[in-house]
């Protein structure tokens, strides 16, 4: 690839002399991380067919379903809770997580006379909450 830009470039004009020039840079900088050859015999993908693939099955085919629209929090928080499940580390995960999600939950009921919501959880305080229906 080098060498093919280098021919480009010392018989090209003025103006395309220069964009070669800036390319050929790119590929030396980065001629590290390009060994193709290394990278399939240890069965890595070197083509954007696998990151297109995942791309369709963890974003698209969630997030673009019919009448749905996403706010970026929301998104990125649907697309986390995804990418750990598909990539099978939810379990890893949610031990890390869950801490800050899980939290003591009293159970509440309706008293017919108030319309009010008690705690009937002798352990927890009482608890009265208006209800909106």
């Amino acid at each position: 690839m080098i060498g093919s830009l280098k021919y480009q470039r010392d018989r090209a004009g003025r103006a395309k002399r220069q964009r070669l020039e800036t390319e050929l840079t790119y590929f030396r900088n980065q001629r590290s991380h390009m060994n193709y050859a290394k990278y399939l015999r240890q069965g890595l993908p070197i083509a954007s067919g696998v990151m297109e693939a995942a791309c369709k099955t963890l974003v698209t085919q969630r997030m673009k379903r019919s009448g749905m629209a996403w706010a970026k929090a929301g998104g990125q928080g649907i697309l986390t809770l995804r990418s750990l499940i598909q990539s099978e580390r939810w379990t890893s995960a949610w031990a890390l997580l869950r801490t800050g999600f899980c939290k003591q939950v009293a159970e509440l009921k309706t008293t017919k006379t108030s319309g009010t919501a008690v705690c009937a959880n002798t352990n927890a305080s009482w608890l009265a909450l208006p209800l909106a229906i």
